[in-house]
């Protein structure tokens, strides 16, 4: 099956800060099974969308997606969401692996805007159009709800 994956999540360094998200993956053996036997699609919405790696961390705030120094990226963020969705339709993916807590990826919380790690529930900018066009998302915290999903279909 064909997978929109988090570019971070695969060891890329595409984080704000120049990281990769890779550690965060606490079941390396079932991510690396679900890699191995599926086609994936690498995807950082906020470098596809122009951002420079590092760059200043981002939040959501009244449907905006501001940075720490009150910049309003949300034009960007919405392109990078778009782009990703593009991927998706054109390449027929109906699922997506994605990092939690993102701004742009997260799917099923993330930072409420205060830049003081307060959570809330929502879905990232690219989440959230992924699953308004009934793409099946995934964090990295649920590779055995995912490898079940994949299994069944």
């Amino acid at each position: 099956m064909k997978i929109l994956v988090s570019s971070c999540l695969l060891g890329e360094k595409v984080r704000y800060s120049g990281s990769s998200s890779i550690s965060s993956i606490d079941d390396m053996e079932l991510f690396d099974k679900i890699l191995a036997s599926n086609e994936i699609f690498p995807i950082c919405p906020e470098v596809i969308s122009g951002l420079p790696i590092p760059r200043e961390p981002a939040e959501q705030i009244d449907n905006k997606v501001i940075t720490k120094s009150n910049i309003d990226l949300t034009k960007e963020f919405n392109f990078g969401a778009k782009k990703a969705l593009d991927i998706c339709l054109e390449n027929s993916i109906e699922v997506a692996l994605l990092k939690s807590k993102s701004p742009s990826c997260g799917t099923r919380v993330v930072y409420d805007g205060t830049f003081s790690s307060n959570l809330i529930e929502g879905l990232g900018v690219t989440a959230k159009l992924l699953n308004k066009h009934s793409i099946k998302l995934f964090d990295e915290t649920q590779l055995v709800e995912l490898n079940d999903f994949l299994n069944k279909k």
